[in-house]
């Protein structure tokens, strides 16, 4: 929730600034001039201002304004940018009055050119991990309240993405990248910038994210009264540092308080954050807007975290102006001169660009003739035409012209004529024509507005490549996009792109026969063209589009220029000049008077009169008996005429069959070797063919084939002539007269109303005969052993059909099974050798499918629902496991294939109980899949909870050990998700887990006491053993406080006395970690107050060693007792005095604790708290009476364990106590001797000032000197350089320097050294 209309200041006033290194505050007269500053810093909110103040390096004096400049400016200085702070009026909010503030700031500042708009906004955590006081960088703005208002009340959003410009992109990605090798330094500038402003500091407030359908309880005044169970759960972190987010931004004038609100916005337009004041800045000037997280835009209250909030957006805004370039910042390429240096296109920019391209993108465009000679011409002096090209006009057509006619008009012909024509004007990175001509004969990409948006995005990069940009920008792109983006990308892509057009650039489309895509496809992109269109005319972008389609009596642009093709006087012309030229009559008045009738039949129909034609002139080479006569037997309608064409003769009609049932059912369009074959192996059935099958690798193969599609389809198919040819019907309107206008069905009556799956199951046989010939058959099994390189090369030579035969048999099948039984094809299928030929075309190894792999499975991963009923009508093993994904019901799941999900668990359609069962389910990357995933884990996992369920009770949820599926109860029982927890139970999942942390652990270890009691009333064990220690769920909310749970589990009848793996009891782990409520809870519970570990630590002895001395008190208040002791033998007094907690060893010895105890080694809490170097603890304990020289087992004093640490203190209060300088341990060794050893200069100092004997000697023979000199340890020779010859024959005496260097030299040289540095006092 955006906070400005709620702050709350109180009558607190904000805390004075923090202190920066280094302010200088210049008079008015020594200000800097106004065109000095560049960067314009706008804050909504005082405390906002107040953080952006603290971030200056420098603060500037005040400057006049312009006269009708109302703002209030602080000026200063970070690094090398000189920059301008704004802040709104108080209690005026919003996108005009931000606009309004920066507005008048221009006018004072002209030399302004970048914006942040810095401060607070509302998280939207349904898009991401945001928490209260993150950051959020936009890169991307949304204005959410603009748009339409629909029937309903509900609004349609139109406004359109506000991107931050160049040069801000390019510094938050170097940004980014420096943090991804080190850390931010938002936490470092808060410690500088911030130390003495404590409001700004990280609150100790909680950070609560309740669900979004629990509201704030109006009676509570803070969200602490609000009820936690309806917490949202979320991963912990490891750092409370802000974290930063990327994203898109929603702003608008209406703050966003209701979490259900905010998560239909934020998912709708892709946000993370939403605010108030951004989308009316980014239109004045380029801005980066920065918000730190406050709340959550819901209706709670987190009034708390709004001045960190906005010091950690402040934060962030300094560190990004020290990597923003203050001069000669990166710009976008001008195109103002042509030779303006682009940058060059990255790896990620190729790959992308290449991932754009597909075989047959220019298949349709290629494949047409062009137009005839002296045809379509006219149209260039159109006046629709010429009214397009005229860019004064463009704002009553926006740029559309819209070519309408009738199927087989010559649209595609016009089309491509127009295109040719107006490309040649194109000039480079300055005009540039594009194109792309759907075909419903061909490829997927070439029939759906996907493989449009590619076509049209390459050819558009490539002619101005500046664009190429876009693609590394990640607000439309994905940063780890691999492969070609998906649609909405796309059109993102698209549109970006083409805003981005200088006004001295323009770009020209032609997209052709709309009709042969999917209708509601074409209608979603001619609102998307609509809407850009208009955005460009606005903008005076010069976009020019051509569409051409069939009459669309639904679909229509709001603006342009209808023209009908038939209509067309040009259009009439042009059929005179084909007749002319190519009706072989050279009887003058014959061929007028046979072209005007032509043309009357025609009614504009140019593939008619195409078709016509050519049957005249056969009958002309009759002589010219019967020209009328036929032609007046040629009926006007297309479909009927194709009719007659197929029906005039009844010779071949079972390849005329074959031929059209391949060209209209086939998987993909059939290459012409392919279809070659594959008529052969469906005429050699019936013995109509020869029993070889033909060679493709003659002279005269091509010529063979080409005539053999002709011959075949009796002239209704060609061979198209893109750069892979394909074998298809001469024009979209014979697959329409065979199939919408039942031409199929009435020529092949036999085949019935369900002529699809007959023409399937024809198509199948094909497959299996060919995959099963004898020739096929021997190289399988000879030559095929040898794996030979050349041999598998030469494969698509001698087998051309065999690819699609082995990849597409099985499609077939499918198609015809509703129909057709398949049962005994599936009985008699040949699975080991159909993967072999499988495998041998298939690209990825990861895809193949070794010889354990099931039927079963591969219809699954194939999605092939009909083929899997048919399967399971014989085998109903669904369980069967193995493939890359486990199991067949998983692979389908994966995969996104509903129906294959459906076949599955025997259901005839995916509804089950009037409940889509497989709602929410999407394809999902491989990865996904891991080795612990069930189909029912992983349907959970991802919201399927209907298709969980529905696995569940078929009892397809079982695995090796048949417990994932209650380890599904885990995530949900720790997160506190009450609602998952009732619904796995009532699915009626496992309560127990072997061998693991169980759901009633999880529960009562995270505090969940609604859970715990759920888990409890469905019968949960209350004392199961769980996870690698065996703790109990009481041991589990004893380690943790929770107390609530604590009481709930014993009143169920949970055992406190219970004990784990390590003898923990529940009050050994609370007394631990001091939870004080639940000890006491336990104790008055009847817990054994002097129960032991596996170390023999007593609950006592724990709380005094970790310090907790409420814990200690009451444990001791209780009866504990207070000399009991560890397997070390270390006492409560010991442990606590060891470790330094002073309190506890204040209170212990007022309750008698033994101050002489002593350990196994001797140690007694003197020792100990000496050892650790615990002052405050050696000081008390001697005030106590402690002993000062009681020795350990090796008869050394605390004074010894002092001087071995180093530690000065306490080495210099024990001498001040008495301790005796000179007493020699076990091993001979003194106070001295262990400081020389350990060259502790300042010990040895204290010592010898104490008159420590540097004569003493160990039980080795060694002296202080001799183990100073052995470990370097030079204050000695200086002491004695200071006392004359004396002590210089002492130190000949000692030897040798471990290194070598006789003992005078150092003694000589360090003296000298110590009188030059005067170091000696």
């Amino acid at each position: 929730m955006d906070i400005r209309l709620l702050l709350d200041d109180g009558n607190r006033a904000p805390s004075p600034l923090a202190k920066r290194q280094k302010t200088s505050y210049l008079p008015v007269g020594n200000a800097l001039p106004h065109d000095c500053y560049t960067i314009a810093w706008i804050c909504a909110l005082h405390i906002e201002m107040a953080a952006a103040r603290a971030m200056l390096d420098e603060t500037h004096g005040d400057l006049p304004r312009c006269g009708n400049d109302s703002n209030s400016y602080c000026l200063g200085s970070i690094k090398n940018h000189n920059i301008v702070i704004a802040c709104l009026p108080l209690d005026q909010y919003g996108t005009v009055n931000a606009a309004n503030i920066l507005a008048n700031l221009k006018r004072s500042f002209p030399s302004v050119r970048r914006g942040l708009m810095v401060g607070i906004g509302g998280g939207a955590p349904s898009q991401a991990d945001v928490r209260l006081g993150d950051v959020v960088v936009g890169t991307r703005v949304m204005q959410h309240d603009f748009g339409k208002i629909m029937p309903a009340n509900e609004m349609e959003r139109t406004a359109i993405p506000k991107v931050p410009e160049f040069s801000l992109r390019t510094a938050v990605s170097s940004l980014r990248a420096v943090h991804e090798l080190r850390p931010s330094r938002i936490p470092l500038i808060l410690q500088e910038k911030m130390k003495e402003n404590i409001a700004y500091h990280r609150p100790n407030a909680p950070d609560r994210l309740f669900q979004s359908s629990y509201n704030h309880e109006p009676t509570a005044a803070s969200c602490g009264d609000c009820d936690s169970s309806q917490l949202k759960g979320r991963k912990t972190r490891v750092s409370l540092d802000p974290i930063i987010h990327y994203g898109g931004i929603a702003s608008g004038n209406q703050v966003i308080k209701d979490a259900t609100t905010r998560d239909t916005i934020s998912q709708q337009l892709n946000v993370i954050c939403f605010e108030m004041e951004a989308a009316g800045l980014m239109d004045i000037l380029p801005c980066l807007p920065i918000r730190g997280i406050c709340d959550y835009s819901d209706s709670h209250k987190a009034k708390e975290w709004q001045r960190y909030a906005a010091a950690s957006a402040a934060a962030y805004a300094r560190e990004f102006l020290e990597a923003l370039a203050a001069d000669n910042e990166a710009k976008e390429p001008s195109f103002a001169s042509p030779c303006a240096e682009q940058p060059v296109s990255s790896d990620r920019r190729k790959e992308l660009l290449e991932s754009l391209k597909f075989p047959q993108i220019d298949a349709r465009k290629a494949s047409l003739k062009s137009a005839h000679k002296k045809t379509c011409q006219w149209f260039l002096e159109h006046p629709d035409y010429l009214e397009w090209l005229d860019r004064s006009k463009v704002s009553r057509h926006h740029g559309f012209l819209w070519i309408r006619g009738k199927p087989g008009a010559g649209k595609s012909i016009i089309m491509k004529f127009l295109y040719s024509r107006m490309r040649k004007h194109d000039r480079p990175k300055q005009v540039l024509t594009a194109s792309f001509f759907f075909n419903a004969r061909g490829d997927a990409l070439e029939r759906t507005v996907s493989g449009m948006y590619r076509s049209l995005i390459l050819q558009l990069l490539e002619g101005f490549p500046h664009l190429q940009r876009f693609l590394e920008d990640p607000e439309i792109v994905p940063r780890h996009q691999t492969g070609c983006p998906h649609l909405n990308v796309l059109k993102n892509l698209f549109l970006a792109a083409v805003s981005s057009l200088t006004d001295k650039q323009s770009f020209t489309c032609f997209i052709d026969a709309l009709d042969e895509c999917d209708e509601q496809q074409v209608k979603d992109m001619v609102d998307f063209f609509d809407e850009l269109a208009e955005d460009c005319t606005r903008k005076r972008v010069s976009l020019q589009v051509c569409f051409s389609s069939r009459h669309y009596p639904y679909i229509d642009i709001r603006t342009g220029i209808r023209l009908t093709l038939e209509d067309q006087n040009g259009h009439a012309d042009d059929l005179k000049a084909y007749i002319r030229s190519q009706l072989r009559i050279k009887n003058l008045s014959l061929m007028e008077e046979l072209m005007t009738k032509l043309l009357e039949k025609a009614a504009g129909v140019f593939l008619w009169v195409a078709l016509v034609v050519d049957i005249l002139n056969k009958e002309n080479q009759r002589g010219c008996l019967t020209l009328r006569k036929r032609l007046a037997e040629v009926p006007s309608d297309l479909g009927k005429l194709f009719k007659e064409i197929l029906t005039r003769d009844q010779e071949n009609m079972e390849e005329l069959l074959l031929s059209i049932l391949w060209i209209l059912f086939a998987e993909r369009p059939l290459r012409p070797e392919e279809y070659y074959h594959a008529l052969w192996s469906g005429l050699s059935l019936q013995g109509l063919v020869d029993r070889k099958a033909p060679s493709v690798e003659t002279s005269d193969a091509d010529d063979c084939c080409e005539r053999c599609v002709i011959s075949s389809s009796k002239g209704l198919a060609e061979i198209t002539m893109a750069k892979q040819p394909t074998v298809q019907f001469i024009h979209e309107s014979v697959r329409d007269f065979l199939l919408k206008d039942n031409g199929l069905s009435d020529l092949w009556p036999d085949l019935g109303a369900d002529f699809e799956s007959q023409g399937h199951d024809r198509l199948k046989s094909c497959c299996h005969i060919y995959l099963c010939q004898e020739m096929v058959w021997k190289f399988f099994h000879e030559e095929l052993r040898s794996e030979s390189p050349m041999t598998l090369q030469t494969i698509p030579e001698r087998f051309p059909f065999l690819e699609y035969a082995s990849q597409c048999i099985l499609f077939h099948a499918n198609a015809a099974a509703d129909v057709i039984s398949q049962e005994r094809f599936l009985d008699q299928f040949p699975v080991s050798y159909w993967k072999t030929s499988y495998n041998i075309f298939e690209k990825y190894k990861i895809r193949k499918y070794d010889e354990t792999i099931d039927i079963l499975y591969i219809l699954a991963d194939k999605d092939l629902p009909a083929l899997i009923r048919a399967r399971l009508k014989t085998n109903v093993n669904v369980g069967i496991r193995g493939g890359r994904f486990g199991s067949p019901l998983l692979a389908a799941m994966v995969k996104g294939s509903k129906d294959s999900v459906a076949a599955l668990l025997g259901l005839s359609s995916t509804f089950c109980d009037g409940i889509d069962i497989t709602k929410g389910l999407k394809a999902d990357r491989m990865e996904s899949v891991q080795k612990r995933h069930t189909p029912f884990t992983w349907a959970y996992e991802r919201g399927c909870l209907s298709l969980a369920r529905l696995v569940f009770r078929n009892g397809l949820h079982m695995d090796d050990d048949n417990q994932q599926s209650s380890r599904s109860l885990l995530e949900p029982s720790e997160t506190g998700d009450v609602k998952a927890v009732e619904w796995l139970l009532d699915v009626g999942v496992d309560l127990e887990i072997r061998g693991y942390q169980g759901p009633l652990s999880c529960a009562a270890g995270s505090g969940h006491a609604a859970i715990v009691q759920l888990l409890v009333e469905k019968g949960a064990n209350v004392d199961p053993r769980d996870g690698p220690f065996r703790g109990t769920p009481l041991t589990f909310a004893a380690g943790r406080g929770h107390t609530a749970v604590v009481q709930l589990l014993v009143e169920n009848g949970a055992d406190v006395n219970s004990v784990g793996m390590l003898n923990w009891t529940p009050l050994s782990r609370a007394a631990e970690e001091g939870h004080v409520a639940v000890v006491q809870l336990l104790v008055e519970k009847g817990a054994n107050i002097e129960s032991t570990d596996i170390h023999g630590q007593t609950p006592l002895l724990g709380a005094a060693e970790r310090g907790h001395t409420a814990v200690v008190q009451l444990l001791v208040e209780k009866g504990a007792n207070i000399e009991s002791t560890d397997i070390r033998g270390q006492t409560p007094l010991l442990g606590a005095a060891e470790r330094g907690y002073t309190a506890v060893v204040q209170l212990l010895v007022e309750k008698g604790a033994n101050i002489e105890s002593k350990d196994a080694q001797g140690g007694t809490p003197l020792l100990g708290a000496a050892g650790k170097g615990n002052t405050a603890v050696v000081q008390l304990l001697v005030e106590e009476g402690a002993k000062i020289e009681s020795t350990d087992r090796y008869g050394r004093t605390a004074l010894f364990r002092a001087v071995e640490r180093g530690d000065i203190a306490v080495v210099q209060l024990l001498l001040e106590k008495g301790a005796a300088v000179d007493v020699k341990d076990a091993s001979g060794l003194t106070p001295l001797l262990v400081a020389a050893s350990s060259q502790h200069t300042d010990a040895i100092r204290l010592l010898l000032q104490k008159g420590a004997d540097i004569d003493m000697k160990d039980n080795e023979g060694q002296t202080s000197l001799s183990r100073a000199a052995r470990n370097g340890t030079w204050i000695l020779y200086g002491y004695c350089w200071r006392r004359g010859q004396l002590w210089i024959q002492k130190i000949m005496t000692a030897g040798h320097h471990s290194h070598g260097l006789p003992t005078i030299a150092m003694v000589i040289l360090y003296g000298y050294y110590l009188r030059r540095e005067q170091l000696w006092t």
